[in-house]
This record gives structure tokens, sequence and C-alpha cells, in this order.
């Protein structure tokens, strides 16, 4: 049994037994000590031994996203492997790579600052990989790609230069390259996906950059995807993945919605991940060019994402598009063992900054109000019997002063209790039955 596997065993036993919170787990945790040690060893060899690579792997807080589009000619394949390289090193070192299919056309490559060639590859020959001999497309090396601060758009994301694709004459990298192909990138048949494994809700908290290496993307289908219907985005919460709705994804009529999931390592930057979620929704947005909607749906520090993304998404008002946001038990007024970390000077993961009580970051959400016509439902739990919650009451995870925080209140449509723990909530008979109905009221009233 892997290690991340261990430490996620830990972590439900703590939640179902309400003892501490986020930071107690962190410090306890064997995969918390292996972070602090490991991350030390990647800085002194990063001052040592400058890496792009490294510095990735060292500090992906300090990283950026390249985002940019690929449009695929008529009658050519329809997926493409997005690759950068370092331009600057003595060794053209691959840094980061990203498949893009037709249907959505859009990539991200998570990328320390530094200066880039991109280029795509096909597979030309169909022998299910992407080869260095298998070029079809660059950016010009005299004019490499710049990513950075000065460059970016919101300070994390940089938009990429349109590259055109010549699937004629493929021409030849400059380093050896052989990845698999993989035959539906954005699409899963459900949460029981390999992808989708609790051992990789762990590794995108401590290791955010092997996450991404692993899942390649942060948006993925449930099934074929059908824009027609309504969208229902689900975002999960620190060290989780979407397999945690699993419940809830379970009691969702699916002939009447496109459900989608966030799939995002959650020790990054809240920050960060709430820009790169407001990116994700307006991509969802044009995937029914005719009538788009959206639900969001988010637990726990998921909803801390979700409200930093509807704050920019929602900045000239609410989009026609975006009809709901739901969240449930959600620390909207920090996390008071959090704060206790970084007043202690430990070694604490971006997230664990962001969810302390004060940070600037739970601050800053309340710096804008969320539109008046935009109705959100705030689901929050007690816990039960068998819980033991903080002091004051919780829900064995978060205390009911922090999800029930006045400002998250003033804000919500209407408030939703159920005597849950954090995790039960999600597949509690009541809750469901409560968030069926205000979907169906929402997108299929007459």
């Amino acid at each position: 049994m892997s290690r991340y596997l261990t430490v996620r065993k830990l972590r439900e036993r703590l939640l179902a037994g309400g003892t501490a919170g986020l930071l107690v787990l962190a410090a306890c945790g064997c995969d918390y000590l292996a972070w602090r040690r490991e991350r030390r060893e990647w800085l002194a060899k990063l001052e040592s031994n400058p890496s792009l690579a490294l510095a990735r792997k060292a500090a992906p807080e300090d990283c950026f996203v390249l985002h940019g589009e690929v449009s695929f000619p008529a009658g050519q394949p329809r997926r493409v492997l997005v690759a950068a390289f370092n331009h600057e090193g003595t060794v053209h070192e691959l840094v980061a790579s990203h498949e893009v299919v037709a249907e959505t056309g859009f990539y991200r490559l998570f990328l320390p600052a530094g200066v880039y060639d991109v280029a795509l590859l096909a597979d030309i020959n169909d022998d299910g990989f992407y080869a260095d001999d298998e070029v079809v497309g660059s950016t010009d090396p005299a004019a490499p790609v710049r990513v950075g601060r000065d460059t970016s758009v919101d300070g994390f994301i940089v938009r990429s230069p349109e590259i055109a694709l010549d699937f004629d004459r493929p021409r030849q990298a400059a380093v050896t390259l052989k990845i698999p192909v993989r035959q539906k990138p954005f699409v899963v048949e459900s949460v029981d996906d390999p992808l989708f494994d609790p051992q990789y809700g762990t590794l995108g908290v401590y290791y955010p950059t092997q996450f991404l290496t692993h899942s390649q993307r942060f948006v993925f289908a449930l099934g074929e995807p059908n824009p027609r219907l309504p969208f229902i985005l689900l975002v999960h919460g620190l060290s989780g993945t979407p397999r945690d709705f699993k419940a809830l994804i379970a009691s969702i009529d699916r002939s009447k919605y496109q459900i989608l999931v966030f799939n995002y390592p959650s020790g990054m930057p809240l920050d960060k991940m709430g820009s790169t979620l407001a990116f994700t929704m307006r991509e969802i947005e044009r995937l029914d060019p005719i009538e788009p909607r959206l639900a969001v749906i988010a637990h726990s520090m998921g909803g801390l994402v979700a409200r930093r993304a509807l704050n920019e998404v929602c900045g000239g008002g609410r989009p026609g598009w975006l009809r709901l946001y739901i969240s449930w038990d959600t620390p909207y007024g920090g996390e008071d063992s959090a704060e206790r970390g970084v007043r202690g000077g430990r070694d604490m993961v971006p997230s664990w900054r962001d969810l302390a009580t004060g940070s600037s970051f739970v601050e800053g959400l309340y710096s804008t109000s969320l539109p008046k016509d935009l109705p959100f439902y705030l689901f929050f739990g007690w816990g039960n019997g068998e819980s033991r919650g903080p002091n004051p009451a919780g829900d064995g995870t978060i205390r009911l002063r922090s999800q029930l925080d006045p400002r998250a209140q003033a804000a919500a449509t209407r408030l939703l209790g159920f005597e849950q723990t954090h995790v039960g909530i999600l597949g509690d008979p009541a809750a469901l039955g409560a968030l069926g109905s205000i979907l169906d009221e929402t997108f299929h009233a007459r």
C-alpha cells in the first residue's frame, strides 16, 4: 500500500472521529513529514543546479499557467500534445506537456517563470505515441514565450500565442520524446475511474506538480458530454478527489444534467486555483453556443475556491449562463488550527496558509459581493451523535462559527442545516433530496 493511501485512511479516521482539524492531520501525517524533508532537499538542489523542471517541483506555488487554444483544421487529426521546453538552458529540457482534443481545444501548462519554446506533436504514424519526429507546430525560436508575473493576465495566467498546425510536414524535436496517447483525455465514465483514487487527493496537497502530471487537466466530463443539458460542476475540498461526490452524483438524474468535475491539486494557493476555476467556467460556457447553463456545487475548502472564482466571473454582474451556486460545509470564516500553524511558524503548504482564520485570502473573498440575482444555497452540518466535533459544535471538522460566517450568510438565498458530519453530509438522504429539488426548481421549473 502506498503512503498516500495510508495517509488517506488516517484522514478518514480523523474526519469520522472529529478529532482536531486540518492542521493536526497535516502535522502528524507521514506525508507531511516527507513533504517537508523533500521540499528542503529540492530547494538545496535547485540552488546548486538550476533547472526549470526542478523549480516546478520545489516551489509549485510560484508557478504560472500558460493558457492557450489549438484550432484544428477540418479533415486532420483531432488531438495533439502541447509541450513546453526550456529555451534558455544548456539542455533543452521538457518542463511540462498537455494533451489537447478538438472537442475543447484548450490547454494549460503549469510552468515556473522562465522562457519557453512550445511545440505541438501529433501521432502521425498511429502507433499510440507522440514522438520527437512528429512535431506539427511550434513557436518561432526567435520569439519564445516568456512566462512570469509581468506577462500574466492576473498574476497567474499567461496567454500562449496561437500556433499554426502543419500535419503534412512533421519536424524533429530537439529532445527525444515518446509519450502515450490517451484515448479520451477529458472523459471518464464515472468517479470510480483510477484517475480519482483517493491517494491522488493527498498527492495534490503535497506534490501538486506530480498530481498535474498524472491528471494533465483540471476538468473532466462524466460520460460522453451532452452540451445541451445544464452543466453541474463539482469542486472537491482539501485532500479530496471527485470521488468524494459519489453518492451525490448517484442521486442526480443524468438524463437531465451533464456532470463535470474540477480536479485540482488542493495544496496550491487558493487564489490561483480560484482563478483557474474561473477560466474553466468560461470555457464550459462556450461548450453550448446556444444556451449554456451552469451550476457550481462545492464541498468544504472547495467552496472557498468556488467563491474566489465567482467573484471573478461576476465582476461585471452575473453572466447569463451562471444559474446557481451551492456549497456544503465550507469554512467561510477560515480555520483556527491553520491560523495557529501560521503564528507558530510551521512549514505549511500554501492552501493551509490561505485557510487560516483572518488570512488575506479569506478576508479578500468578501471584498466583492455575490450578485443578488445569483441563487446561493449554503448547506451546513452540525455533526451527529457519533461525531466529536470542534468546540463549539461543528460537523466534526469545521466549526459552525466558520460554516455560518455572517458574511456568507448575508449572501445566501437560503441556509440548509443537517445533523451530519463533514463527509457524511454528501450522502445524507435529506440533503440530497433538498439538492435535487433545488436543481429542478432552477433548471426545469415550468
